[in-house]
């Protein structure tokens, strides 16, 4: 005879708890993911104090009055209340406040915002202030012995603060600066202002006054391992003395519809930390014949673009002081 069928009271109810253990994996992984999430949170902050120590042993001073971590789950954020820096050789940089975010998952790249604009202090020529619609930067491979940075500001103004001399570039529309290590131990390195406002007693607008200013700075740098040390201006050197060079790929310097471009090099940087070599430019006129200044720079070979003894000169007119970089 076949077994009897179980009554009601002799049946096993139904095991419930797998209809529970999405819900439980899900807690499960919550819980290790945040302790994820505070290993990292922990570690920015003892980044921060360590930077902080070996900038201080390097004759940086650094601080800022507060920072605070948070962006839990799949972000980091890290916000800096009253950051400054500032070198012995009298350059700083500081801001009423910093944001820098990373996904969670990633906590090697990270972006940077200055919502409020930044402070400059320039030596022997006070401070800029440099204020915009966005200051952003970014930085990847955090870490690595060469770290990818870009910079793009919008819509910027360049304003000395009361007492400073105010910069050549007194305004610009956009400005962005990229650097991307590449092989042979090279980087490039490319520098872009477009529809930039000069100041009216600056060289360059003499040229073309009241004309837009823009460029567009396409370089690679050799010897890019070299680059490094405590500080910038030791890094820098470093980079000097391994035979460090910068080759322009390409570049153009617009004033209204004239512009200049050429190609070559090298450059390099001389022991007061200013741009120095030559480049051969030609001119371009375009539309500009009646632009006074211009026809200065007319001739029947290659304009020079020189970096010599600290001062910078296109063909026979005098720019002023060459880039300091260090």
């Amino acid at each position: 005879m076949p077994d009897p069928e179980p009554t009601l009271q002799d049946r096993k109810p139904p095991r419930r708890i797998w209809l529970f253990a999405p819900y439980i994996g899900l807690l499960v992984a919550a819980i290790a993911w945040t302790g994820v999430w505070l290993a990292e949170k922990r570690g920015i902050e003892k980044a921060l104090n360590e930077r902080a120590a070996r900038w201080s042993a390097a004759g940086v001073e650094t601080g800022f009055s507060d920072a605070a971590v948070d962006g839990w789950p799949f972000r980091l954020r890290l916000r800096l209340t009253a950051p400054h820096l500032a070198d012995h050789a009298g350059w700083s940089l500081s801001a009423p406040y910093l944001i820098a975010e990373a996904a969670a998952y990633a906590p090697t790249t990270w972006t940077i915002a200055a919502p409020e604009g930044l402070t400059v202090g320039r030596p022997g020529k006070g401070t800029l202030m440099i204020s915009g619609r966005s200051l952003r930067a970014s930085v990847g491979a955090l870490g690595s012995a060469a770290p990818r940075l870009s910079f793009e500001g919008l819509d910027l103004n360049l304003a000395p603060m009361p007492g400073a001399q105010p910069a050549p570039l007194a305004a610009a529309r956009r400005i962005e600066a990229h650097l991307q290590p590449g092989p042979d131990d090279q980087a490039a390195l490319l520098i872009r202002i477009d529809d930039g406002a000069l100041q009216p007693e600056s060289s360059l607008a003499r040229l073309a006054p009241g004309k837009p200013f823009s460029l567009i700075w396409d370089s690679r740098l050799q010897h890019l391992s070299a680059l490094h040390g405590p500080t910038w201006p030791a890094a820098l050197q470093a980079w000097v003395r391994s035979g460090g060079a910068v080759r322009v790929a390409a570049m153009r310097l617009s004033l209204g519809d004239a512009a200049l471009q050429g190609a070559g090099g090298p450059l390099s940087v001389d022991s007061d930390s200013r741009l120095a070599g030559s480049l051969p430019l030609t001119l371009d006129r375009g539309k500009a014949g009646g632009v006074s200044g211009i026809g200065v720079l007319e001739t029947n070979g290659p304009i020079p673009l020189k970096f010599e003894d600290g001062r910078a000169t296109i063909g026979p007119v005098p720019l002023g002081p060459a880039l300091k970089i260090g």
